[in-house]
């Protein structure tokens, strides 16, 4: 069986998976130290991002690697659900831990207590602060260039590992470089309550954008007015437009065109029109796989 297109080539794919993995554990063990020498609870917040975030990596990475084998007879329209499914799983694990989160921070609101320690930790949170902020970039790229639900989701969740460093940083240097201050006891319940709002948009955005995809909701506004200019720029090539279906299923797109021919019309007529779709069509959507369908309007076929 041959394989389906791909804008972002798969091992691009497997390598970024990698350094996320490689980050999100990075992460577990500096929030570790953190939890160790401090009693803020931005720590806590960022150990069980962290490793939510390390246990999706791998289920992406072995999503993709799964996909990268590409059709077979059991599966001839490819694992793109595999990749729908492998995003909900992320966004699940998001929702995790959101929850424990606020339950955090819900304690230290009801139990304030001054902060002490966690310098090693956060000098330690530069570096995944920076390598987070360079994932989301990257990863938000590469979702602009393929509809992929999985990287829809690591983006999302890269982002809100770089929000979480960047509040370690700035509640845990803020309290040790004011240490003593009455107010500084209510800096991480401040930092964990913006965090808890990243996550709530993060996870609505990943389950609609993935629950859309498993419903097979046609594409949007934008997608099918650029099928139909092409149609319009080929109205000589066909009599009729019957239809058009389209779906998602993972990064790639399927579009059915449901057209009527002259009955003189040549099969060579329809395959140069094919040709030509697929081409301008596959500039704007390049996994777009597209079938083109000759049909004809009930009755009107002749006896």
């Amino acid at each position: 069986m041959s394989e389906l297109s791909a804008a972002v080539s798969n091992s691009t794919k497997i390598r970024l998976l990698m350094l996320m993995m490689v980050m999100e554990i990075y992460t577990v063990g500096v929030s570790m130290i953190g939890i160790l020498t401090s009693n803020s609870i931005v720590f806590i917040a960022n150990f069980v991002i962290a490793f939510t975030g390390a246990l999706a990596s791998g289920l992406s990475l072995y999503t993709v690697r799964r996909m990268s084998r590409g059709t077979d007879l059991l599966n001839t329209y490819g694992l793109g659900r595999m990749e729908t499914i492998s995003s909900i799983v992320v966004g699940t694990t998001m929702l995790l831990a959101a929850l424990f989160v606020g339950y955090e921070t819900v304690s230290k609101i009801l139990h304030p207590a001054e902060q002490h320690g966690g310098l090693v930790a956060m000098l330690l949170t530069f570096a995944s602060f920076i390598a987070s902020t360079w994932l989301w970039i990257r990863n938000y790229m590469l979702s602009k260039r393929e509809h992929s639900p999985i990287f829809s989701s690591m983006w999302r969740m890269a982002r809100m590992g770089a929000l979480e460093d960047l509040l370690i940083i700035l509640a845990v240097g803020i309290s040790l470089a004011f240490s003593g201050a009455p107010w500084t006891r209510y800096l991480d319940v401040c930092a964990t309550t913006i965090l808890m709002i990243s996550i709530i948009k993060s996870i609505y955005d990943v389950f609609s954008g993935s629950i859309s995809d498993l419903l097979d909701r046609s594409l949007d506004e934008y997608n099918m007015l650029i099928i139909l200019r092409e149609l319009i720029a080929n109205f000589d090539a066909y009599d009729q437009i019957h239809g058009v279906r389209t779906r998602r299923s993972g990064s790639h797109t399927f579009i059915e065109i449901f057209l009527e021919f002259a009955g003189d019309a040549k099969v060579e007529t329809v395959y140069r029109l094919k040709d030509r779709l697929e081409t301008e069509l596959k500039k704007q959507m390049p996994n777009a796989q597209i079938m083109l369908i000759p049909s004809r309007m009930t009755g009107s076929a002749k006896p």
